[in-house]
Parts: C-alpha cells; sequence; structure tokens
C-alpha cells in the first residue's frame, strides 16, 4: 500500500531537499505532500517548478502568535491519510510543541541538523532547551554525520536513529561571469556564512605567511555573508593575493564561483555537516579541510581531498603548500578519485535509496 508523507521543509533547509523531494516524487511509490515554511523576513528564493506548497508565515519565529501559524498548517493532517511526518524544519520554540499536538500518533522523523551544542549556535542556551526536548519527546530522528550519529545512539539507545548524509547539492550550470580568475594560479575558495568557528582568520593568516613566491602562485576568494566586515578587511589588509566579497551570494553566481576553483577551503574548528563541502563534491571541486569529526569521514587525506592539524596554522600552511606544488597529473587524478567516491557515497540515487530504506521501516498507527 502506498504510504503519504508529509514532508515539512524549512526555506533555510530548502537546498538540504531541493533535488531530494523531487527525485523521490518521481522515481518512488510514495505519495509525497512538500510543504515549504518560509519565515516571516526570509528573502529566500522557493523554485516555482519545485511540486510543493509555500507558507509564508506572519510572525517571527520567538513571537508567539506564530503558534496560530502552525496551527493553521497541520489542522489538515488529522483530516488526511499521513503515514509519516518528514519534517526538516526547526522552528526555536514553538513549532514542535505545536507539531506533536497535532500529530497525535502519526510518527514524526526529526531531521537533525545540530545535536551537540557549539560555538556558532544562534540563543545557543534557548537551542540547547529546545532541541533536548524535541530529542526527549520524539522517537524518529535522522542524523547526517556518522560522529553525530554514534554520540546520539550512545545517549539516546532507545530511539530509532536513521544515519544519511545529506546529498550533493547543486546550483545548475554557470550563469554568470562576475568573477575573474587566473586560471596560470592555484585557486582557493572560501565559501558561506563567515562565523569565528569556521576560522577564516586562520586561514587568511596562513596565506599571508607564505612566501612570495608561493603566494604568487595562488589566489584566494571569500565569497560570503559577514557581520564582522571591518576585521576581515582589516586581516586581509593589502595582500594581493586574496579578494573578498562579504556579501550575500546570488544562487546563480554559485556555479561559477565552484567551477572556477580549484580547491573549497574549510579551516572549521567545529561542525556538525557542511552545506558548502556538499555543493563542491556537486562540482567534484576537491575539499582541503580540518581534521576533524564531520570532515574527516567524507574526506580522504591526499587521495580526494586534504586535510590538516585542526586550529593549527603551520600544518594548514604545509598543506597549501604541497596544494600549490601538485602536478596537472596529480590534480586531475584527485579529482577522479573524487568523483568515484561521490558516486559510491552521495549521488542522489543512493541517498534516496536510503530515505526509502528507512521509511519502510516505521508503522504508522
Amino acid at each position: 500500500m502506498k504510504k503519504t508523507i508529509y514532508w515539512i521543509t524549512a526555506d533555510y533547509f530548502i537546498d538540504v531537499d531541493f533535488l531530494l523531494v523531487p527525485y523521490l516524487q518521481k522515481h518512488s511509490d510514495l505519495d509525497i505532500e512538500w510543504i515549504v515554511l518560509q519565515g516571516s523576513r526570509s528573502n529566500i528564493d522557493i523554485l516555482e517548478s519545485l511540486n510543493c506548497r509555500k507558507y509564508k508565515l506572519r510572525y517571527r519565529y520567538k513571537d508567539p502568535r506564530i503558534v496560530l501559524d502552525y496551527a493553521t498548517i497541520f489542522k489538515e493532517i488529522n483530516e488526511k491519510n499521513i503515514d509519516i511526518i518528514y519534517s526538516d524544519y526547526l522552528g526555536t520554540p514553538f513549532y514542535y510543541p505545536v507539531l506533536f499536538t497535532y500529530s497525535k500518533k502519526i510518527p514524526v522523523i526529526h531531521a537533525a541538523h545540530n545535536v551537540i551544542p557549539y560555538q556558532g549556535w544562534p540563543n545557543r542556551r534557548l537551542m540547547t532547551c529546545y532541541i533536548n526536548y524535541i530529542f526527549r519527546k520524539n522517537h524518529y530522528f535522522q542524523i547526517f554525520s556518522k560522529h553525530l550519529t554514534s554520540f546520539f545512539e550512545e545517549k539516546y539507545p532507545e530511539k530509532s536513529v536513521f544515519y544519511c548524509p545529506m546529498t550533493v547539492k547543486g546550483y545548475g550550470d554557470v550563469q554568470t561571469s562576475k568573477y575573474r580568475i587566473d586560471k596560470s594560479k592555484t585557486n582557493l575558495l572560501f565559501f558561506g556564512n563567515i562565523k569565528s568557528n569556521k576560522r577564516l582568520d586562520l586561514l587568511i593568516a596562513a596565506i599571508k605567511m607564505l612566501s612570495e613566491e608561493s603566494k604568487s602562485k595562488i589566489h584566494l576568494t571569500i565569497a560570503g555573508k559577514c557581520e564582522e566586515i571591518a576585521k576581515y578587511t582589516s586581516l586581509i589588509s593589502d595582500c594581493e593575493c586574496i579578494s573578498a566579497y562579504l556579501n550575500r551570494i546570488d544562487d546563480r553566481e554559485i556555479a561559477e564561483l565552484f567551477t572556477k576553483h580549484d580547491f573549497l577551503v574549510l579551516p572549521y574548528e567545529e561542525v556538525a555537516q557542511s552545506g558548502p563541502q556538499m555543493i563542491a563534491y556537486y562540482y567534484n571541486l576537491p575539499v582541503i579541510a580540518s581534521n576533524i569529526n564531520g570532515f574527516n569521514e567524507k574526506i580522504v587525506d591526499k587521495v580526494n581531498g586534504f586535510l590538516f592539524e585542526v586550529n593549527n596554522i603551520e600544518s594548514l600552511k604545509k598543506t597549501i603548500k604541497q596544494v600549490i606544488d601538485l602536478s596537472e597529473t596529480q590534480r586531475d587524478t584527485m579529482k577522479r578519485n573524487l568523483r568515484q567516491y561521490i558516486n559510491d557515497n552521495y549521488s542522489l540515487e543512493c541517498i534516496a535509496l536510503q530515505y526509502l530504506e528507512y521509511f519502510k521501516t516505521i508503522r504508522s498507527c
């Protein structure tokens, strides 16, 4: 019998689901009713071609009146024959109490992007309490990284946990021609929202410490929204081998950035899972990253990317030097290795199959 999935996606997680859900709608026997919730102040574009219903919330997440929005949306749950609710939405602090009220006995799978509190969490104390509430109250979970799955299983052995990484995330073909790249150099990219735990400061310092000869062979592009523009502008100073675009990058520019550069650099000191890494993998762009859980489960050092010691500027500088010294043949081999690794582990087909297998294990009430 055909299962009906009520699939809820936050607009801020749309890049996680916008390839996966359409694939499942087309290639499975699931009946997926897809709901995308848009924040009251969100300017994230949702493609009109997606087979989903969009709801624009009237109130901010911490405004108690948002309960009325959630109730209006979820009252239809019990009017339909829903087998499973898949929730890729957080909505601190009111969303899950309302969802649990309306879902009653329908199994809810919580897509747990946030498991262990880390420095970059906004409103960390509130978030921690809210997420602990979800973990205690709910039974079914998806977690996107192996190390967090192990942590969760040890802490909550009675829960049903589904490990499945994010699929690769693509933004189509190149549509723009904004970024000027010198192809004779090794071109590095730092992409995404700039926060202190991502250690962009370490990367900038490592680049500036290179010899003049090495600096003449390399260029770093920084592209992402930044709330401390003055700080990072000062760190870069007059370094000619660094270009910075400290603003939100339009989705139409992402393909250009990831296809024009040679490596993505992720010098984070902590991570759950990385969206930029999965974009890089879509475009077959090797990654240089800190040797921490979350990265080292997706990178085989010197085979399909590079790992360096976390928060260690000398280790990062040495790795950048190794990258500069790679021959064309060595780079091509690394990209072939990466392509095979992606096909085996993170292709859309591979990830979709894992979802289908987990859905089969859940019995609706």
